[in-house]
This record gives structure tokens, C-alpha cells and sequence, in this order.
């Protein structure tokens, strides 16, 4: 071993320092006295070897300082005695090497004790390491024998009682007493299944055979009657281009709707249902809308082609294992045409992913609605395929005599159908899929998204034939039930469109008079006095914020009443030194909900319906006493108005006789315990105001 050839080389070097003969004599001893020290150090304890070291050590001291005392002195009889203890002193010292070497023996022999038995260790481990080694090849070489299938066992043989009955008695006599113990039996049995399988398989090759020639002989006959019917295309073309004078005189435009109901075919089953009811609509009662089918026809055909022949598979049902693999493939390779350097495009799978489910249809229906004389909206309805839903888009064609921007802001695109249904604002989607569709791409809320896709309002699904809540119970809506709405609702929405439009445009027309100071003037048939004092002296647009902000709105803020989506404006009827402020509130659906006024008087102090009763006696007279059963869009704003300034002289006139003169007609200024000024007009004779 190492430590063994370390101590034996360590062993000659002190052999060649200790003995200067080189006798075989003196190495026997020297090896005898080193094995007798060896033996000596490993019988000895430690403790008293130790105890002899500190005895020894203490004995040195002591002579040293006894030498040193016998040097100090001048006697000649201490030389001797120096002599004696320096004496004395070698041989403790000769005591303490012998010591040192029994100590560096007993630390060799441990070590060495220590390797020997690392070795034997190190051994066994390996052989362990072998065993376990050739145990694992036994058990994997056992198990390929154990997994070991044949190539038979692939093919899926008809069950053992339809082989029984249907194969031939020299393959199944013997298997009618058939032993399930019996291996060598099962064994017959599967290669008589076997058997007949090829036999069953080459029948039917035979029989594939024949029928690939039927197959034959038809695809030969039906290119021949296509070829046929190809040659009778450019015929057919002939013929019709040499009618179509016929067709301009008799009116009929036959190209232009076979061009439509090509195109229409391709449309999705929403849009095309809503196309053919508005379209059977238009025909019947409103010969002045328009419908159009816009939007590129060569991709709506592959879009079809696409649908058609290629399953659909839910991006929501994707594996994250198939994700990557669609990001990986969705990796191009550009190739410049100066250097041909291949470079690798890598696309975003979550941008891909929100890109497809944005995704619209390439067809989209154009419905043009137009009032006489006045403006037209073109409503866009589009499809989303992923999302499931239809978008709105509207523009309206401003007529030249509306140049005031409160008049045209009333006119202005999508404003024209907000809340054509009450409370359908078309900025939340009404398939309650949409918003974890949204979530699962990482976008926000369906609002957010509104000015790129559209307007989503509930009377669009409708008379597109989509019916969410029929989708969440029953699944699926029949074709019957889809028609059967969509040609309830578009009747009445393409109304309802129509009104809205006219109501806009006459409201436009007020707000146009109103935008110069001038209230327009009433039909005859309104019960109002044509003659105020008290005029209009300033009409501008407002805001929900600036209606918040006012002192004076706070009650009505508190009934719930007005809305963030109203239209506001702010009017200023001035007489004299007074100056009423108002704010009108004008709702959605005008004239079906009158506009709702907030008065506020500047007049010998600030003035409104929360410290002035009479103040809030005029809301009640323009708000809600006013006959509004009859109202009309035509002049229900200007009507208020004239209202609110009338109410304003009486209040002035009333309250103020000496600084301004009577110009209205009532029978008392104040009447009852509240002193109520006659702010209710009666229609006696010219026409009276009582309390």
C-alpha cells in the first residue's frame, strides 16, 4: 500500500542516517528495535505516556534552573555537578524523542487501519455497483420480452361468435368446443381468425376494384355533361345580352339581381337572414330605402371555400401545446430579391390570437334610410365570426340648411340611434361569452373596443335572427324561430328609425332657429300666447359635468332622472334686468320623453326650486302640468320655451308690479296659503293664466 512504501522509504532514510556500517547485522537490529518500539507504543496507554511527558518536562525545568543557580556561582566543585544534571538532562530529552516516535506510530497505524478498510469498502461498493448494474439489464431485457407485440395484434379481426357463423366449417368445426385453459387452442383459433380475415380482405379488394371502375365510368359521364353545360354558359350569356333591351323597356333590372342574390348567397346565415327580410320590407313599404350588400366579393368567396372545407375548431379548445406549435408555424421566410438571405418573421401567438377573434366578415349590408327634404343615415351592419355578433355603424348625410353645431351634433352619426330601444346604449355586448373571449386574449371590456368594431345594440342581434338567451337555454335556435323574429323586428325597427330620423331632423331645425336667439313660431293650433316680453338671449351646448357642477340641478341629479348619454344645452331668457337661466335636458327618444328644464332666476338675489317656490312651481308648469299627450317633434321645444318666457313675465309681473308692466292676462297675482303665482294656462278667450 502507499502508506506502507511511505513508511518503509522513511524507514531506510533513518536507517542510512543512523548506522554508518552497511552489515545485514545492524539492519536486523534496527528493524528489531523498530518493531519492538511499534509494539510498545500500540500496548502502552496513552494517559500514562502522557503523564510521563508532563513528569518529564517539569524534571528539564527543574534541572535547567539548577544548572543556571551552579553557572551563577563561582564554585570549581559545581562543574561537576553540572556535568551530572546536564547528564540528566540528555537523557530526558533522549526519554521525550522516544515518546514523540511512539506518538507518530500510534497516528500511522489508525491511518493506516483507515485505508485498508476504505479499500474494502470502495471494493464491495463496486461489486454492488455490478450486481445492480446486471440486475436492471435483466429486468429491461425482460421487459421488451414481456412488451413484445406482434403484428397481428394490430389488426382488429371480427369478433370469435360472427367468425363462428360466418366462416367457412373446415376453418370453425374444431373450435365448437372451444377450452379457455387450453393455450395451444387459443393459439389454432387465432390463426384460423386470421385466415379468414385475409380471405374477407381479398373479397374486398376485388370488390374495391369494381367499384373504382363504376367510379370511372361516372366521372367520365359527368365531365361530359359538364363540358356540355359549360358550352351552354356563353349561350345562355348571348341570349340575355340580346334582352336586355327588352328588360330596360319593361323595367326589370334581371342582371342587377342575379348580381345581389350571387352576392348574397355568400353572406353569413345572420346577415343573409336580415338581407332577404329587409330587402321583402323595402319592397313592400318603403320604396325610398336603399339596401346594399358592400365589401370584397373574391375574398368572401374564399372565406366560404374555407368554411366549407376545413373543420371548425374552437381557438378557446387549443392546447398550450398547440398554441406553440401554431406560433412556431406561424414563422415566414422572407426572401429579398437582391440577396437571397432567408429571415425568420417571428409572430406574437397572443397578437395572432386577438387578430383572429377581431376578425369581421368581408360582407357587410348598407341600409340607407332617408327623410324627405331632409337628412339620411346609412347604417352598416357587420358580422363577427368568432365573437358571434353584429356590429352597427351609421352616417348621416347633414342636409345644407343645418349649419348650427348644436343643431348638426343632434344629426351626427351614431348619436341618431343611441337608446332607439330605452336603455340599449349598444356599448356592452349581449353575448355573455364575449367578455371571457376578451379576457382570454388580454383585453379590456367590449366598451373599449367599441369605436374600432362598432355599436352592438340588442335590436341589431334581433333582426339579424340571433337570440342570446334562446342560445344559453336551448343551445341552438331553430332556422324557423330565427325568421319568424327577424321579420318581427325589422318591421318595427326600420319604423322606429325612420321616426327617430324625423324627430332628430325637426329638433335640428329648432335648434337651428334656437342657436340665432329666435324661438320658432308656433302652429295655430298650439293654446300659447304668441306675445312675450321676455325673449331669448342666449343658446349654446352643455355638458353632464356642467349640469353636476350647477348649483341648482341637485334635485333633479337626485331622481334619477337625467343621464349622462341626454343631450344638454343651457338657454338664457333674459327681461330687463332679470336673467333666467335654464338648462335643458333633452332625452334620447325626443319627442316620446319631453325635455326636462332646471331653472334658476338672477333676479334681486340667485333664485331656484330650492329656495323659491315659485321658481319650482314654473319647473312643474313647463315639466310636467303642460299638456305633452298631442306633442309634436316639429315644435314641442320651441312650445317650452315660449312657455318658460311667458312664465318668466307673470313671475316678474307678479312679483314686481311697479318696475314691470302687465303684459300677460290672469285673474289674481297670488292665491292660496304659498301665495302661488298663475302659472297654468287656460285657453278662455285670448286666453287666461290661473293658479
Amino acid at each position: 500500500m502507499v502508506k506502507e512504501s511511505s513508511r518503509e522509504g522513511s524507514l531506510k532514510k533513518k536507517r542510512k542516517t543512523a548506522a554508518a556500517a552497511d552489515s545485514e547485522t545492524d539492519v536486523d537490529i534496527y528493524k528489531k528495535s523498530i518493531e519492538f518500539e511499534e509494539k510498545e507504543a500500540l500496548a502502552r496507554p496513552n494517559d500514562a505516556d502522557a503523564q510521563i511527558y508532563f513528569n518529564t518536562c517539569k524534571e528539564i525545568r527543574q534541572l535547567f534552573g539548577e544548572i543556571s543557580e551552579l553557572k551563577t556561582k563561582n564554585n570549581p566543585d559545581n562543574k561537576m555537578k553540572i556535568m551530572e544534571k546536564t547528564t540528566d538532562v540528555c537523557l530526558l530529552l533522549v526519554l521525550l524523542k522516544k515518546l514523540n516516535r511512539m506518538e507518530k506510530v500510534r497516528l500511522v497505524f489508525p491511518k493506516e487501519q483507515l485505508a485498508t478498510e476504505k479499500q474494502k469498502v470502495d471494493s464491495i461498493n463496486l461489486q454492488y455497483q455490478n450486481l445492480l448494474y446486471e440486475a436492471n439489464h435483466l429486468i429491461s431485457e425482460y421487459r421488451k420480452c414481456f412488451q413484445f407485440k406482434s403484428k397481428d395484434e394490430h389488426i382488429e379481426l371480427v369478433p370469435v361468435d360472427e367468425f363462428l357463423l360466418e366462416a367457412p366449417e373446415n376453418l370453425t368445426k374444431k373450435f365448437f368446443k372451444f377450452d379457455e385453459n387450453d393455450e395451444m387452442m387459443k393459439h389454432e383459433l387465432r390463426l384460423a381468425r386470421l385466415e379468414w380475415e385475409l380471405q374477407q380482405r381479398i373479397h374486398l379488394a376485388d370488390m374495391c376494384k369494381k367499384l373504382e371502375e363504376e367510379k370511372k365510368k361516372l366521372e367520365a359521364d359527368i365531365t361530359e355533361r359538364k363540358n356540355k353545360l359549360d358550352k351552354l354558359g356563353p349561350l345562355l350569356a348571348t341570349v340575355m345580352e340580346a334582352t336586355k333591351p327588352v328588360q330596360e323597356h319593361l323595367g326589370l333590372h334581371i342582371d342587377k339581381t342575379l348580381a345581389e342574390h350571387k352576392l348574397a348567397s355568400l353572406l353569413p346565415n345572420s346577415l343573409y337572414l336580415f338581407y332577404a327580410n329587409i330587402d321583402a320590407y323595402r319592397q313592400v313599404n318603403d320604396k325610398s330605402m336603399n339596401v346594399e350588400i358592400v365589401g370584397d366579393q373574391d375574398e368572401a368567396i374564399q372565406w366560404k371555400e374555407v368554411e366549407l372545407n376545413e373543420p371548425v375548431v374552437e381557438e378557446d379548445d387549443l392546447s398550450d401545446a398547440e398554441q406553440e406549435a401554431e406560433a412556431q408555424e406561424s414563422e415566414e421566410i422572407v426572401e429579398t430579391k437582391k440577396r437571397r438571405h432567408r429571415k425568420s418573421v417571428h409572430v406574437d401567438p397572443l397578437e395572432e390570437r386577438k387578430r383572429k377573434l377581431l376578425q369581421v366578415h368581408p360582407l357587410s349590408i348598407e341600409v340607407t334610410v332617408s327623410v324627405k327634404d331632409g337628412p339620411s343615415i346609412k347604417i352598416k351592419f357587420s358580422y363577427y365570426v368568432k365573437l358571434e355578433i353584429v356590429t352597427v355603424s351609421a352616417t348621416v348625410d347633414i342636409p345644407s340648411n343645418i349649419t348650427g353645431n348644436a343643431a348638426r351634433e343632434v344629426l351626427s352619426n351614431e348619436n341618431v340611434l343611441i337608446e332607439l330601444v330605452e336603455g340599449d346604449f349598444g356599448l356592452e355586448s349581449p353575448n355573455p361569452c364575449t367578455s371571457y373571449q376578451l379576457k382570454r386574449v388580454g383585453l379590456g371590456s367590449f366598451q373599449s373596443l367599441v369605436p374600432e368594431l362598432g355599436y352592438v345594440y340588442g335590436w341589431a342581434q334581433k333582426v339579424c335572427g340571433i337570440d342570446y338567451l334562446n342560445k344559453q337555454t336551448n343551445k341552438f335556435v331553430t332556422k324557423q324561430t330565427a325568421d319568424h323574429m327577424s321579420q318581427t323586428n325589422v318591421e318595427l325597427v326600420m319604423k322606429t328609425v325612420k321616426k327617430r330620423l324625423k324627430s332628430r331632423y325637426a329638433l335640428a331645425k329648432q335648434l337651428e332657429d334656437l342657436e340665432r336667439n329666435v324661438i320658432p313660431t308656433l302652429p295655430a293650433t298650439v293654446d300659447l300666447p304668441r306675445t312675450t316680453i321676455s325673449s331669448l338671449t342666449k343658446w349654446s351646448s352643455s355638458t353632464y359635468q356642467d349640469f353636476c357642477q350647477a348649483k341648482f340641478t341637485e334635485s333633479l341629479l337626485e331622481t334619477d332622472l337625467i343621464f349622462p348619454n341626454d343631450i344638454f344645452y343651457l338657454a338664457t331668457v333674459t327681461r330687463d334686468s332679470a336673467n333666467l337661466q335654464a338648462f335643458v335636458v333633452i332625452k334620447n327618444d325626443y319627442p316620446v320623453a319631453p325635455p326636462i328644464f332646471s331653472l334658476s332666476l338672477n333676479y334681486k338675489g340667485a333664485k331656484n326650486s330650492q329656495n323659491d317656490d315659485n321658481i319650482r312651481d314654473m319647473e312643474r308648469a313647463i315639466n310636467v302640468d303642460w299638456n305633452h299627450e298631442f306633442s309634436n317633434a316639429n315644435w314641442l321645444l320651441s312650445a317650452q320655451i315660449t312657455s318658460l318666457c311667458v312664465c318668466l313675465d307673470i313671475y316678474l309681473e307678479t312679483d314686481d308690479p311697479s318696475t314691470f308692466q302687465q303684459n300677460t292676462m290672469y285673474i289674481k297675482s297670488s292665491c292660496g296659503r304659498n301665495r302661488r303665482k298663475p302659472f297654468k294656462f287656460r285657453n278662455i278667450g285670448v286666453g287666461v293664466y290661473t293658479q
